[in-house]
Protein backbone atom coordinates (compact mmCIF):
# COMPACT_ATOMS: atom_id res chain seq x y z
CA UNK A 1 0.00 0.00 0.00
CA UNK A 2 3.04 2.67 0.96
CA UNK A 3 4.26 1.91 -2.51
CA UNK A 4 1.21 2.26 -4.37
CA UNK A 5 0.63 5.51 -2.97
CA UNK A 6 4.14 6.67 -3.37
CA UNK A 7 4.12 5.81 -6.85
CA UNK A 8 0.89 7.21 -7.26
CA UNK A 9 2.16 10.88 -5.40
CA UNK A 10 5.44 10.99 -7.94
CA UNK A 11 2.83 10.27 -10.60
CA UNK A 12 0.52 12.97 -10.11
CA UNK A 13 3.99 15.69 -9.46
CA UNK A 14 5.30 14.36 -12.46
CA UNK A 15 1.97 15.46 -14.47
CA UNK A 16 1.80 18.76 -12.81
CA UNK A 17 5.34 19.52 -13.28
CA UNK A 18 5.95 18.58 -17.22
CA UNK A 19 2.79 20.32 -18.28
CA UNK A 20 5.33 22.83 -19.37
CA UNK A 21 9.35 22.48 -19.20
CA UNK A 22 9.80 26.21 -17.61
CA UNK A 23 11.72 27.75 -14.26
CA UNK A 24 10.05 26.36 -11.67
CA UNK A 25 11.29 25.94 -7.63
CA UNK A 26 10.46 22.36 -7.53
CA UNK A 27 9.92 19.49 -10.24
CA UNK A 28 10.70 16.00 -10.91
CA UNK A 29 11.16 14.20 -14.29
CA UNK A 30 11.25 10.35 -15.29
CA UNK A 31 13.63 8.99 -17.28
CA UNK A 32 13.33 4.94 -18.13
CA UNK A 33 16.71 3.41 -18.03
CA UNK A 34 17.95 0.90 -21.46
CA UNK A 35 18.77 -2.34 -19.60
CA UNK A 36 21.69 -1.84 -21.03
CA UNK A 37 22.51 1.38 -18.91
CA UNK A 38 20.86 -0.59 -15.83
CA UNK A 39 22.83 -3.17 -15.75
CA UNK A 40 26.10 -1.12 -16.22
CA UNK A 41 25.38 0.65 -13.00
CA UNK A 42 24.79 -3.08 -10.94
CA UNK A 43 28.31 -4.19 -12.16
CA UNK A 44 30.27 -1.29 -12.41
CA UNK A 45 31.63 0.72 -9.57
CA UNK A 46 31.14 4.27 -10.80
CA UNK A 47 28.47 5.38 -13.57
CA UNK A 48 28.33 8.36 -15.28
CA UNK A 49 25.40 9.70 -16.73
CA UNK A 50 25.13 13.19 -18.86
CA UNK A 51 21.84 15.16 -19.06
CA UNK A 52 21.30 17.59 -21.07
CA UNK A 53 18.60 20.03 -19.49
CA UNK A 54 16.22 22.60 -20.97
CA UNK A 55 16.43 26.28 -20.67
CA UNK A 56 15.50 27.99 -17.07
CA UNK A 57 14.73 24.62 -15.78
CA UNK A 58 17.32 23.29 -12.96
CA UNK A 59 19.03 26.33 -11.30
CA UNK A 60 22.69 25.60 -10.42
CA UNK A 61 22.24 25.45 -6.84
CA UNK A 62 19.19 23.69 -6.51
CA UNK A 63 19.03 20.35 -4.39
CA UNK A 64 19.16 16.59 -6.53
CA UNK A 65 17.83 13.86 -5.92
CA UNK A 66 17.40 10.35 -7.66
CA UNK A 67 15.08 7.57 -6.97
CA UNK A 68 14.45 4.47 -8.81
CA UNK A 69 11.27 2.45 -7.89
CA UNK A 70 10.99 3.92 -4.28
CA UNK A 71 14.79 3.98 -3.09
CA UNK A 72 17.13 7.36 -2.98
CA UNK A 73 19.49 6.05 -5.17
CA UNK A 74 23.33 7.40 -3.77
CA UNK A 75 24.43 9.61 -7.01
CA UNK A 76 26.50 12.69 -6.75
CA UNK A 77 25.70 15.84 -9.17
CA UNK A 78 27.76 18.38 -10.98
CA UNK A 79 27.82 20.58 -13.84
CA UNK A 80 29.03 20.25 -17.13
CA UNK A 81 27.34 23.26 -18.84
CA UNK A 82 25.19 26.60 -17.74
CA UNK A 83 23.13 28.32 -20.13
CA UNK A 84 24.84 31.49 -21.28
CA UNK A 85 23.83 35.16 -19.78
CA UNK A 86 23.11 38.05 -21.06
CA UNK A 87 22.26 39.54 -18.04
CA UNK A 88 25.50 39.76 -15.61
CA UNK A 89 22.93 41.42 -13.29
CA UNK A 90 20.61 38.70 -12.81
CA UNK A 91 21.68 36.32 -9.98
CA UNK A 92 19.64 33.30 -11.21
CA UNK A 93 21.88 30.76 -13.53
CA UNK A 94 20.61 27.45 -15.01
CA UNK A 95 22.61 23.90 -15.38
CA UNK A 96 21.85 22.92 -19.12
CA UNK A 97 24.14 19.55 -19.23
CA UNK A 98 24.33 17.75 -15.62
CA UNK A 99 26.37 14.82 -14.76
CA UNK A 100 25.53 12.29 -12.66
CA UNK A 101 27.90 9.98 -11.29
CA UNK A 102 26.03 6.83 -9.80
CA UNK A 103 28.10 4.37 -7.21
CA UNK A 104 27.25 0.63 -8.25
CA UNK A 105 24.39 -0.84 -6.80
CA UNK A 106 21.42 -2.93 -8.45
CA UNK A 107 18.50 -0.53 -9.21
CA UNK A 108 14.90 -1.25 -7.79
CA UNK A 109 13.56 -0.15 -11.15
CA UNK A 110 15.07 1.08 -14.44
CA UNK A 111 12.79 3.78 -14.17
CA UNK A 112 14.30 6.77 -12.34
CA UNK A 113 13.11 10.07 -11.46
CA UNK A 114 15.12 12.93 -11.20
CA UNK A 115 13.73 15.61 -8.45
CA UNK A 116 15.05 18.90 -7.84
CA UNK A 117 14.33 22.05 -5.57
CA UNK A 118 15.36 25.13 -6.99
CA UNK A 119 17.33 28.21 -5.27
CA UNK A 120 18.39 26.36 -2.29
CA UNK A 121 21.87 27.80 -2.22
CA UNK A 122 23.62 24.40 -2.96
CA UNK A 123 26.92 24.24 -4.23
CA UNK A 124 27.20 22.44 -7.41
CA UNK A 125 30.42 21.71 -8.75
CA UNK A 126 31.82 22.33 -11.85
CA UNK A 127 33.23 19.07 -13.96
CA UNK A 128 36.49 19.85 -15.98
CA UNK A 129 35.93 18.75 -19.56
CA UNK A 130 39.20 16.85 -19.55
CA UNK A 131 37.79 14.56 -16.95
CA UNK A 132 34.62 13.72 -19.08
CA UNK A 133 37.32 12.64 -22.23
CA UNK A 134 39.30 9.89 -19.99
CA UNK A 135 36.31 8.23 -18.86
CA UNK A 136 33.08 6.85 -20.27
CA UNK A 137 29.55 8.88 -20.05
CA UNK A 138 26.43 7.85 -21.01
CA UNK A 139 23.82 10.32 -22.59
CA UNK A 140 20.15 9.97 -20.67
CA UNK A 141 17.11 12.48 -21.84
CA UNK A 142 13.32 11.71 -20.26
CA UNK A 143 11.99 12.67 -23.88
CA UNK A 144 12.60 13.41 -27.65
CA UNK A 145 10.88 16.49 -26.57
CA UNK A 146 13.04 17.39 -23.74
CA UNK A 147 15.99 16.91 -26.12
CA UNK A 148 15.27 19.01 -28.73
CA UNK A 149 13.92 21.77 -26.13
CA UNK A 150 17.64 21.84 -24.30
CA UNK A 151 19.87 21.76 -27.91
CA UNK A 152 17.50 22.81 -30.39
CA UNK A 153 15.78 25.05 -28.53
CA UNK A 154 12.02 24.15 -29.67
CA UNK A 155 9.16 24.42 -28.12
CA UNK A 156 7.25 20.92 -26.65
CA UNK A 157 4.96 20.18 -29.22
CA UNK A 158 3.54 17.08 -30.44
CA UNK A 159 6.24 15.41 -32.18
CA UNK A 160 3.63 13.31 -34.17
CA UNK A 161 3.60 15.83 -36.61
CA UNK A 162 6.89 15.69 -38.05
CA UNK A 163 7.28 12.38 -40.17
CA UNK A 164 7.08 14.35 -43.44
CA UNK A 165 9.97 16.23 -42.67
CA UNK A 166 12.13 13.48 -40.94
CA UNK A 167 11.18 10.38 -42.82
CA UNK A 168 12.91 12.04 -46.09
CA UNK A 169 15.59 13.38 -44.29
CA UNK A 170 16.70 9.18 -42.87
CA UNK A 171 16.18 8.72 -47.05
CA UNK A 172 18.60 11.36 -47.76
CA UNK A 173 21.24 10.94 -44.86
CA UNK A 174 21.75 7.09 -45.53
CA UNK A 175 23.19 8.40 -49.14
CA UNK A 176 25.10 11.01 -47.31
CA UNK A 177 26.79 9.35 -44.96
CA UNK A 178 27.88 6.53 -46.66
CA UNK A 179 31.14 8.07 -47.80
CA UNK A 180 31.41 4.55 -50.35
CA UNK A 181 28.66 5.92 -52.24
CA UNK A 182 30.01 9.13 -51.72
CA UNK A 183 33.06 8.64 -53.07
CA UNK A 184 31.77 6.60 -56.83
CA UNK A 185 29.89 9.36 -57.31
CA UNK A 186 33.11 11.74 -56.98
CA UNK A 187 32.36 13.31 -53.75
CA UNK A 188 35.61 12.21 -52.10
CA UNK A 189 35.89 12.81 -47.94
CA UNK A 190 38.59 15.05 -48.48
CA UNK A 191 36.62 17.18 -50.81
CA UNK A 192 36.36 20.57 -48.57
CA UNK A 193 33.34 21.87 -50.71
CA UNK A 194 31.61 18.62 -49.32
CA UNK A 195 32.15 19.82 -45.55
CA UNK A 196 29.94 23.14 -46.20
CA UNK A 197 26.52 23.63 -44.62
CA UNK A 198 27.83 22.40 -41.03
CA UNK A 199 27.29 17.66 -42.32
CA UNK A 200 27.65 16.91 -38.64
CA UNK A 201 25.13 19.43 -37.15
CA UNK A 202 22.66 18.06 -39.88
CA UNK A 203 23.35 14.90 -38.53
CA UNK A 204 23.27 15.14 -35.03
CA UNK A 205 20.12 16.98 -35.53
CA UNK A 206 18.49 13.96 -36.82
CA UNK A 207 18.83 11.91 -34.33
CA UNK A 208 17.90 14.55 -31.63
CA UNK A 209 14.68 14.49 -33.46
CA UNK A 210 14.62 10.57 -34.66
CA UNK A 211 15.94 9.29 -31.33
CA UNK A 212 17.84 6.62 -33.29
CA UNK A 213 21.05 5.70 -32.23
CA UNK A 214 22.41 4.90 -35.82
CA UNK A 215 22.67 8.96 -36.31
CA UNK A 216 24.33 9.52 -33.62
CA UNK A 217 27.00 7.23 -34.39
CA UNK A 218 27.01 9.00 -37.45
CA UNK A 219 27.17 12.54 -36.45
CA UNK A 220 30.01 11.95 -33.84
CA UNK A 221 31.94 10.38 -36.74
CA UNK A 222 31.63 13.70 -39.14
CA UNK A 223 31.99 15.29 -36.09
CA UNK A 224 35.59 13.89 -35.25
CA UNK A 225 36.49 14.00 -39.11
CA UNK A 226 35.95 17.84 -39.47
CA UNK A 227 38.05 18.23 -35.44
CA UNK A 228 40.82 16.00 -37.33
CA UNK A 229 40.79 18.76 -39.98
CA UNK A 230 41.13 21.96 -37.57
CA UNK A 231 44.76 22.52 -36.91
CA UNK A 232 46.15 24.94 -34.07
CA UNK A 233 45.06 28.12 -36.14
CA UNK A 234 41.23 27.03 -36.10
CA UNK A 235 41.77 26.69 -40.20
CA UNK A 236 40.03 23.50 -42.34
CA UNK A 237 43.32 22.07 -43.36
CA UNK A 238 41.23 20.88 -46.69
CA UNK A 239 40.74 24.35 -47.80
CA UNK A 240 44.43 25.69 -46.71
CA UNK A 241 43.05 29.06 -46.21
CA UNK A 242 41.17 30.89 -44.04
CA UNK A 243 37.35 30.85 -45.23
CA UNK A 244 34.84 31.48 -42.63
CA UNK A 245 31.81 29.72 -44.42
CA UNK A 246 34.48 26.63 -43.17
CA UNK A 247 33.12 27.01 -39.95
CA UNK A 248 30.85 24.44 -38.61
CA UNK A 249 30.12 24.96 -35.21
CA UNK A 250 26.66 23.63 -34.51
CA UNK A 251 28.11 19.89 -35.16
CA UNK A 252 30.61 20.32 -32.67
CA UNK A 253 27.96 22.47 -30.11
CA UNK A 254 25.89 19.62 -30.34
CA UNK A 255 28.82 16.90 -29.91
CA UNK A 256 29.32 18.83 -26.95
CA UNK A 257 25.99 19.57 -25.18
CA UNK A 258 25.48 15.19 -26.22
CA UNK A 259 28.62 14.32 -24.61
CA UNK A 260 30.23 16.85 -22.69
CA UNK A 261 33.47 15.95 -25.06
CA UNK A 262 36.42 18.46 -24.39
CA UNK A 263 37.55 17.82 -27.89
CA UNK A 264 34.49 19.47 -29.35
CA UNK A 265 34.38 22.07 -26.73
CA UNK A 266 38.36 22.67 -27.89
CA UNK A 267 37.74 22.98 -31.23
CA UNK A 268 34.93 25.04 -31.30
CA UNK A 269 37.17 27.61 -29.81
CA UNK A 270 39.81 27.42 -32.29
CA UNK A 271 37.77 27.90 -34.89
CA UNK A 272 35.90 31.13 -33.42
CA UNK A 273 39.06 32.44 -33.09
CA UNK A 274 39.52 32.15 -36.39
CA UNK A 275 36.68 33.27 -36.97
CA UNK A 276 37.50 36.57 -35.96
CA UNK A 277 39.31 37.48 -39.11
CA UNK A 278 36.23 37.88 -40.98
CA UNK A 279 35.15 41.35 -40.90
CA UNK A 280 31.13 41.88 -39.79
CA UNK A 281 31.42 45.78 -41.00
CA UNK A 282 30.59 46.39 -44.83
CA UNK A 283 31.40 49.14 -47.21
CA UNK A 284 31.48 50.26 -50.40
CA UNK A 285 35.27 50.22 -50.52
CA UNK A 286 35.00 46.72 -49.38
CA UNK A 287 35.64 43.40 -51.78
CA UNK A 288 33.93 40.48 -51.23
CA UNK A 289 30.97 40.14 -48.58
CA UNK A 290 28.08 37.83 -48.38
CA UNK A 291 25.35 36.72 -46.28
CA UNK A 292 26.41 33.43 -45.87
CA UNK A 293 29.85 34.49 -44.22
CA UNK A 294 27.87 37.02 -42.05
CA UNK A 295 26.48 33.83 -40.93
CA UNK A 296 28.75 31.92 -40.50
CA UNK A 297 30.94 33.99 -38.06
CA UNK A 298 27.69 34.84 -36.09
CA UNK A 299 26.77 31.02 -36.14
CA UNK A 300 30.28 30.12 -34.61
CA UNK A 301 30.45 33.44 -32.10
CA UNK A 302 26.65 32.17 -31.06
CA UNK A 303 27.68 28.47 -30.74
CA UNK A 304 31.01 29.62 -28.71
CA UNK A 305 29.16 31.93 -26.55
CA UNK A 306 26.62 28.55 -25.42
CA UNK A 307 29.68 26.72 -24.67
CA UNK A 308 31.75 29.20 -22.51
CA UNK A 309 29.87 31.74 -21.73
CA UNK A 310 32.80 33.78 -22.98
CA UNK A 311 31.88 37.99 -22.85
CA UNK A 312 34.14 38.38 -25.49
CA UNK A 313 31.92 36.32 -28.02
CA UNK A 314 28.73 37.92 -26.71
CA UNK A 315 30.82 41.34 -27.58
CA UNK A 316 31.33 39.84 -31.34
CA UNK A 317 27.81 38.35 -31.06
CA UNK A 318 26.61 42.16 -30.79
CA UNK A 319 29.09 43.53 -33.18
CA UNK A 320 28.03 41.37 -36.26
CA UNK A 321 24.06 41.76 -35.29
CA UNK A 322 24.77 46.17 -34.81
CA UNK A 323 26.52 45.69 -38.45
CA UNK A 324 23.55 43.39 -40.04
CA UNK A 325 21.38 46.11 -38.78
CA UNK A 326 23.05 48.90 -40.10
CA UNK A 327 23.62 47.25 -43.35
CA UNK A 328 20.09 46.37 -43.35
CA UNK A 329 18.21 49.64 -41.95
CA UNK A 330 20.45 52.47 -42.93
CA UNK A 331 22.24 50.78 -46.36
CA UNK A 332 25.25 52.56 -47.92
CA UNK A 333 25.75 54.64 -50.62
CA UNK A 334 22.13 55.75 -50.25
CA UNK A 335 20.52 52.75 -51.08
CA UNK A 336 16.54 52.74 -50.41
CA UNK A 337 15.30 50.78 -47.57
CA UNK A 338 14.40 47.01 -48.52
CA UNK A 339 14.64 45.13 -45.12
CA UNK A 340 17.79 43.38 -46.33
CA UNK A 341 21.74 43.69 -45.59
CA UNK A 342 22.14 45.52 -49.04
CA UNK A 343 25.83 45.15 -50.44
CA UNK A 344 26.83 45.36 -53.42
CA UNK A 345 25.80 42.48 -56.41
CA UNK A 346 30.23 42.81 -57.71
CA UNK A 347 31.18 42.10 -53.88
CA UNK A 348 28.77 39.18 -53.67
CA UNK A 349 29.08 37.25 -56.88
CA UNK A 350 32.85 38.60 -57.93
CA UNK A 351 31.38 40.08 -61.44
CA UNK A 352 28.43 42.61 -62.33
CA UNK A 353 27.92 46.50 -60.92
CA UNK A 354 27.86 47.85 -57.92
CA UNK A 355 24.39 48.38 -57.50
CA UNK A 356 22.83 47.01 -54.44
CA UNK A 357 22.10 42.81 -53.77
CA UNK A 358 20.42 40.40 -51.64
CA UNK A 359 20.40 36.70 -51.48
CA UNK A 360 17.40 34.78 -50.36
CA UNK A 361 19.00 31.70 -49.83
CA UNK A 362 21.88 32.79 -48.11
CA UNK A 363 19.35 35.15 -45.78
CA UNK A 364 17.74 32.02 -44.79
CA UNK A 365 21.44 31.19 -43.06
CA UNK A 366 21.90 34.69 -41.98
CA UNK A 367 18.76 34.54 -40.51
CA UNK A 368 18.57 31.13 -38.63
CA UNK A 369 21.98 32.31 -36.99
CA UNK A 370 19.85 35.31 -35.89
CA UNK A 371 16.88 32.67 -34.83
CA UNK A 372 19.49 31.08 -32.71
CA UNK A 373 20.19 34.12 -30.41
CA UNK A 374 16.57 35.21 -30.48
CA UNK A 375 15.68 31.70 -28.61
CA UNK A 376 18.53 32.36 -26.36
CA UNK A 377 18.17 35.84 -25.49
CA UNK A 378 15.00 36.85 -26.42
CA UNK A 379 16.93 39.83 -28.16
CA UNK A 380 15.07 42.52 -29.89
CA UNK A 381 17.49 43.50 -32.72
CA UNK A 382 17.47 40.08 -33.76
CA UNK A 383 13.74 39.71 -34.06
CA UNK A 384 13.58 42.81 -36.41
CA UNK A 385 16.16 41.42 -38.79
CA UNK A 386 14.59 38.56 -39.29
CA UNK A 387 10.92 40.22 -39.22
CA UNK A 388 12.03 42.31 -42.29
CA UNK A 389 14.06 39.28 -44.18
CA UNK A 390 11.13 37.80 -44.45
CA UNK A 391 9.12 41.19 -45.59
CA UNK A 392 12.25 41.30 -48.56
CA UNK A 393 11.30 37.88 -49.99
CA UNK A 394 8.06 38.21 -49.50
CA UNK A 395 8.67 42.08 -52.05
CA UNK A 396 11.40 41.77 -54.04
CA UNK A 397 12.74 37.67 -53.91
CA UNK A 398 10.71 35.70 -56.24
CA UNK A 399 9.75 35.35 -59.27
CA UNK A 400 7.25 32.47 -61.10
CA UNK A 401 8.02 29.16 -62.80
CA UNK A 402 6.43 28.12 -65.80
CA UNK A 403 3.72 25.45 -66.63
CA UNK A 404 6.34 22.71 -67.18
CA UNK A 405 6.86 23.07 -63.04
CA UNK A 406 3.03 23.85 -62.27
CA UNK A 407 3.24 27.43 -62.13
CA UNK A 408 5.31 27.40 -58.66
CA UNK A 409 6.71 30.62 -56.88
CA UNK A 410 9.95 30.59 -56.39
CA UNK A 411 12.68 32.05 -54.30
CA UNK A 412 15.52 34.14 -56.63
CA UNK A 413 18.82 32.83 -55.58
CA UNK A 414 20.12 36.35 -55.49
CA UNK A 415 17.77 39.73 -56.28
CA UNK A 416 20.06 42.66 -58.10
CA UNK A 417 17.37 44.79 -56.85
CA UNK A 418 18.64 47.83 -59.47
CA UNK A 419 19.78 45.84 -62.25
CA UNK A 420 17.23 42.90 -62.75
CA UNK A 421 19.38 41.79 -65.86
CA UNK A 422 21.95 40.84 -63.73
CA UNK A 423 19.94 38.39 -62.32
CA UNK A 424 19.92 34.16 -63.99
CA UNK A 425 16.73 32.88 -62.69
CA UNK A 426 16.21 28.79 -63.44
CA UNK A 427 13.02 27.29 -62.52
CA UNK A 428 15.08 24.45 -62.08
CA UNK A 429 17.29 24.20 -59.43
CA UNK A 430 16.08 27.49 -58.02
CA UNK A 431 13.66 25.65 -56.00
CA UNK A 432 15.97 23.56 -54.07
CA UNK A 433 16.15 26.27 -51.86
CA UNK A 434 12.49 25.98 -51.26
CA UNK A 435 12.82 24.39 -47.87
CA UNK A 436 15.80 26.80 -46.32
CA UNK A 437 13.61 29.83 -47.33
CA UNK A 438 10.43 28.16 -45.71
CA UNK A 439 12.12 28.10 -42.85
CA UNK A 440 13.43 32.16 -43.09
CA UNK A 441 9.70 32.53 -43.92
CA UNK A 442 8.21 30.44 -40.93
CA UNK A 443 10.95 32.12 -38.79
CA UNK A 444 9.56 36.17 -39.94
CA UNK A 445 5.72 34.97 -39.86
CA UNK A 446 6.52 33.71 -36.18
CA UNK A 447 8.00 37.43 -34.95
CA UNK A 448 5.75 39.16 -36.49
CA UNK A 449 3.09 37.09 -34.77
CA UNK A 450 4.58 37.26 -31.54
CA UNK A 451 4.53 41.03 -31.55
CA UNK A 452 0.66 41.05 -32.35
CA UNK A 453 1.34 42.19 -35.57
CA UNK A 454 -0.88 40.57 -39.07
CA UNK A 455 1.47 37.65 -40.44
CA UNK A 456 -1.41 36.74 -43.73
CA UNK A 457 0.79 37.24 -45.70
CA UNK A 458 3.90 36.07 -44.72
CA UNK A 459 2.18 32.46 -43.83
CA UNK A 460 0.70 31.79 -46.94
CA UNK A 461 4.20 32.86 -48.60
CA UNK A 462 5.42 30.22 -46.28
CA UNK A 463 2.58 27.38 -47.03
CA UNK A 464 3.40 27.73 -50.71
CA UNK A 465 7.03 26.92 -50.19
CA UNK A 466 6.61 24.71 -47.50
CA UNK A 467 4.09 22.18 -49.68
CA UNK A 468 7.33 22.16 -52.28
CA UNK A 469 9.19 20.98 -49.30
CA UNK A 470 6.98 18.35 -48.53
CA UNK A 471 6.98 16.95 -51.78
CA UNK A 472 9.50 14.72 -50.65
CA UNK A 473 7.50 13.01 -48.42
CA UNK A 474 4.17 12.64 -51.13
CA UNK A 475 7.58 10.66 -53.34
CA UNK A 476 8.22 8.44 -49.26
CA UNK A 477 4.43 7.72 -49.39
CA UNK A 478 3.63 7.09 -52.91
CA UNK A 479 7.30 4.62 -52.52
CA UNK A 480 6.05 3.26 -49.00
CA UNK A 481 2.34 2.24 -50.61
CA UNK A 482 4.29 0.80 -53.45
CA UNK A 483 6.54 -1.18 -51.68
CA UNK A 484 9.55 0.28 -53.23
CA UNK A 485 11.93 0.14 -50.08
CA UNK A 486 14.51 2.08 -51.43
CA UNK A 487 17.69 2.04 -49.05
CA UNK A 488 18.89 5.74 -49.67
CA UNK A 489 18.07 8.61 -52.09
CA UNK A 490 20.99 10.61 -53.75
CA UNK A 491 21.25 14.47 -53.70
CA UNK A 492 23.54 16.14 -56.55
CA UNK A 493 25.80 17.65 -55.38
CA UNK A 494 25.67 15.91 -51.56
CA UNK A 495 25.96 19.47 -49.11
CA UNK A 496 22.46 20.19 -50.86
CA UNK A 497 21.20 17.90 -47.72
CA UNK A 498 23.14 20.51 -45.25
CA UNK A 499 21.45 23.58 -46.79
CA UNK A 500 18.15 21.56 -46.98
CA UNK A 501 18.15 20.27 -43.17
CA UNK A 502 21.06 22.52 -40.98
CA UNK A 503 18.61 25.78 -40.56
CA UNK A 504 14.88 23.59 -40.94
CA UNK A 505 14.58 21.59 -37.62
CA UNK A 506 12.00 24.59 -36.58
CA UNK A 507 9.70 23.49 -39.44
CA UNK A 508 7.84 20.62 -38.23
CA UNK A 509 6.48 23.00 -35.10
CA UNK A 510 6.25 26.15 -36.67
CA UNK A 511 4.06 24.21 -39.72
CA UNK A 512 1.64 23.11 -36.51
CA UNK A 513 1.82 26.61 -34.79
CA UNK A 514 1.27 28.32 -37.87
CA UNK A 515 -1.18 26.10 -39.28
CA UNK A 516 0.36 25.34 -42.54
CA UNK A 517 -0.70 21.35 -41.80
CA UNK A 518 0.41 19.41 -44.58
Amino acid sequence: MIKLIFRLVLFYLLVLSLNSFGAQTDSLVNIELEPKIAKQIATIKLTRLLLPVPKELISNDATLQLIAGIEKIQAKFSIVNAWPKTDKVSSDNYIRLLLIEVEQQTLASKNLTLYWHNHQKNQLTLTNETYLNQVDVTLIFPTQSWLAQALLLHPEYNQDDHDWYIEPQKKYAYYFTNQDLLSKKGYPANKAGQWLYDRPQAIFQLFIMSGEQHWLTEGNRLSSFYQQHIDEEGLFTLKKRFDVKYSMPKGLLYDFLLSGSGEAKNALKKIYQASLAWDENYSSRRGFWTERNQAAALNTAVSYWEVSNDEAALVRINNIIDATVEMTFNPQDDWQLRGCPQHSFKSHEGWGDNSPACSPWMMALLGDALWRYYLLTNDKRAAALIDAFGDFVLNYGLFYGDKRVKNIVIPKYIVAIENSEQEELNQWTDPQHACDVAGLLGKSTYVKEASGRDGFMMKTLFSALLEQCQQSYVRFIKEKNKKQNKPYWSLKPPRRFGWMYSTTSDLPWLNSLLGAQF
